[in-house]
């Protein structure tokens, strides 16, 4: 639940969330810092949620300029919509910063930042991690949540990163839980709960510094989709997928004809395509078939088309499950338990000789990279980043016995990740780190190249 104490905590962390009292009531004001999600080169999508129903004012201009030449947009934030919306903000500049300032109902509110995309290459860092409770306890009293301190972490080191950078949000970003003796209502009873689940969760404390550092994408996997392990016959599937379109200002996502998550967009000479793992997914415990599947035959059909269309230098495939581990059917979430499914994408692939592939997923509550390589086929790995907060697991004999798992770069501690794209050309690369929750490094990797077909060595 927001409470008052939490609001007036949060507001305390950053000028983004303030509140007024205007002849003795009190004026609407921002629950969470506004949350600055996809960009181009000439557009932003921004994010803002409000105490109550609020027409919000949105003046910006480029940092160097002054706000008195800024200019104005205008949006509604409903209570259908959870007091919130996503503006649009569109003939900007690129490669620039700007400064806004937002007012509710003609009251100040906040103030933030954003960016847009360059058009040609140039360095710049993603963030990525996944499994984010924010709690220290389960509803049943079982301990689970640790950590708290690494998002202010992170926003620090945001801080002082001199590339331009955003942040991607692996899945499992925030935990819907079930009922126990600390929680009378499941958070996946009704729309409802899910939406006060979010609700509550993107007003903590704990959040505010990250939420302003950077721009914001996110998958999602189960515990954002319904309950523990949830598939395609979770009963409010299409309630839970308007609630995460809501609440994150990622490009649009899914299509009439195949309602989801996935998506994909460019940035800069990297394109990105986010699935969804959960609207078309069979049960992970039922019997291996060749029909079982994760993703469906449209949404694959997509991917593999958008994939053969690519001129993106590096294409990154990111699922909130892994895509590449082993164990048997049904034990741990993973492609694997789809194997007829993972087979013929796998052959297709190797087909395809796609040069720049790296997926990225979570889950696993460790992190793990894998190595793919397929005969005739240049390499590819997935970086497999978990978890922030959430209980820690440990990689088991089975998983570390996959040919594809990279053992001096496993992870069995809270950490989060980064890519950094540098170089030019032929000399264009991703290199990838891991992060312990204080922000110490614990490996350096290159993970993809322009134009290298070979195993890459430590940087």
């Amino acid at each position: 639940m927001v409470t008052r104490r939490r609001i007036i905590q949060a507001a305390a962390l950053l000028p983004l969330a303030s509140c007024a009292v205007t002849g003795g009531l009190e004026a609407p004001f921002l629950t969470a810092a506004p949350l600055a999600g996809h960009m181009t080169p000439t557009s932003v999508r921004l994010w803002l949620q409000s105490s109550t129903p609020a027409r919000a004012t949105i003046r910006f201009w480029p940092e160097s300029g002054a706000p008195s030449n800024g200019r104005d947009l205008h949006i509604d934030l409903p209570l259908d919509a959870d007091n919130s919306g996503i503006l649009e903000v569109n003939g900007l500049t690129a490669n620039t910063r700007y400064r806004y300032q937002i007012a509710l109902n003609g009251t100040p509110g906040g103030n933030g930042l954003f960016r847009t995309a360059p058009v040609a290459p140039l360095p710049f860092r993603l963030y990525l991690g996944s499994c984010a409770y924010t709690e220290t306890l389960l509803p049943n009293g079982y301990p689970y949540g640790d950590g708290f301190d690494i998002f202010d972490n992170m926003a620090a080191k945001m801080a002082a990163d001199n590339l331009p950078h955003f942040m991607l949000w692996l899945g499992d970003n925030l935990y819907l839980r079930p009922k126990g003796i600390f929680l009378a209502t499941s958070d996946v009873a009704s729309a409802a709960q899910i939406s006060a689940r979010y609700r509550s969760v993107r007003a903590m404390p704990m959040f505010q510094k990250l939420f302003a550092a950077t721009h914001h994408y996110a998958i999602w996997d189960d515990h954002d989709f319904g309950p523990n392990d949830a598939d395609k016959s979770f009963r409010l599937k299409s309630d839970a997928l308007q609630v995460f379109k809501r609440y994150w200002p990622n490009p649009d996502m899914g299509s009439n004809d195949l309602p989801g998550t996935w998506t994909s967009f460019v940035h800069q000479d990297a394109e990105f395509f986010f699935l969804d793992d959960r609207t078309y997914r069979d049960a992970e415990a039922a019997p291996a078939s060749e029909t079982k599947s994760m993703f469906g035959r449209a949404q694959l059909t997509w991917l593999k088309n958008s994939l053969a269309a690519s001129t993106a230098t590096f294409k990154i495939i990111c699922n909130g499950s892994q895509l590449w581990s082993e164990n048997d059917n049904g034990v741990t979430s993973g492609w694997h338990s789809y194997a007829t499914e993972r087979n013929q994408f796998l052959a297709w692939l190797s087909e395809q000789k796609l040069a720049g592939l790296l997926f990225l997923s979570g889950d696993r509550h460790n992190t793990q990279v894998f190595r793919l390589k397929h005969p005739n086929a240049p390499v590819a790995y997935e970086f497999s980043c978990s978890p922030f907060t959430s209980r820690l697991s440990q990689i088991s004999k089975r998983e570390r016995a996959n040919p594809r798992f990279v053992e001096a770069l496993a992870v069995e501690q809270r950490n989060f990740g980064t890519l950094e794209f540098v170089g030019s050309g032929a000399t264009r690369k991703i290199v990838a780190a891991s992060f312990d929750t204080s922000g110490r490094q614990l490996w350096r990797r290159v993970l993809a190249s322009a134009t290298v077909d070979r195993d890459f060595e430590p940087v």
